[in-house]
């Protein structure tokens, strides 16, 4: 009879930890089913702004998108002419940020199909400078990054230097590159908040 009731009694708890899982299991698939997608939701309101920049001269008024920057040398020659170590540098211009949004941008040397950017990349460097025509303050366009707010303008005018590399061999002699544009590449900023 001891075992009787011992076999009972774990019988007993057994079945009423069986009870209980399906209860549990029950109650939390109607909770599953019923409860509303809105529930314990945070509402969060989002917009979307325009991202729009321009390339402006130096004194931020005219636009200078679809224009030729021109080449200049602070040397005598006159005359445009690459080669090994020449280096040359374009007329100063801003970026302006145009959108209702905050901007991150960057700069790249981009072509209208017309020119192996492999081949240009392989020739010459490309430096960017801050209201300076002095390479030694410059730094590579590919490692250059900025950002503006809204409805502003670059403070600094930037001069991109394009220079021939020194290990250039012969050939891109007697070649012509036109087409080189400049291209920004933007995307949205940080936003400051008042709180």
């Amino acid at each position: 009879m001891f075992r009787y009731n011992s076999v009972s009694k774990h019988l007993f708890i057994a079945g009423l930890v069986i009870l209980l899982c399906l209860v549990c299991l029950t109650g939390a698939t109607l909770a599953l089913f019923v409860s509303s997608p809105n529930d314990g939701a945070i509402g969060v309101i989002t917009t979307s702004g325009n991202v729009r920049v321009d390339i402006v001269d130096a004194s931020s008024k005219a636009s200078l998108v679809g224009q030729v920057l021109q080449l200049q040398t602070s040397s005598e020659r006159r005359e445009i002419l690459f080669e090994p170590g020449a280096t040359y540098y374009t007329q100063g211009f801003k970026v302006k940020n145009t959108g209702d949004i905050p901007i991150n941008f960057r700069l790249s040397v981009s072509d209208d199909q017309s020119v192996d950017m492999y081949e240009f990349n392989e020739a010459f460097e490309v430096w960017i400078a801050k209201d300076d025509l002095n390479l030694a303050n410059a730094e590579r366009l590919s490692e250059f990054r900025g950002s503006l707010k809204v409805g502003q303008s670059s403070e600094s005018t930037y001069y991109l230097f394009i220079k021939m590399k020194e290990t250039v061999g012969n050939d891109f002699e007697g070649k012509t590159y036109t087409g080189i544009g400049v291209t920004v590449y933007a995307v949205q900023g940080n936003v400051e908040t008042k709180e």
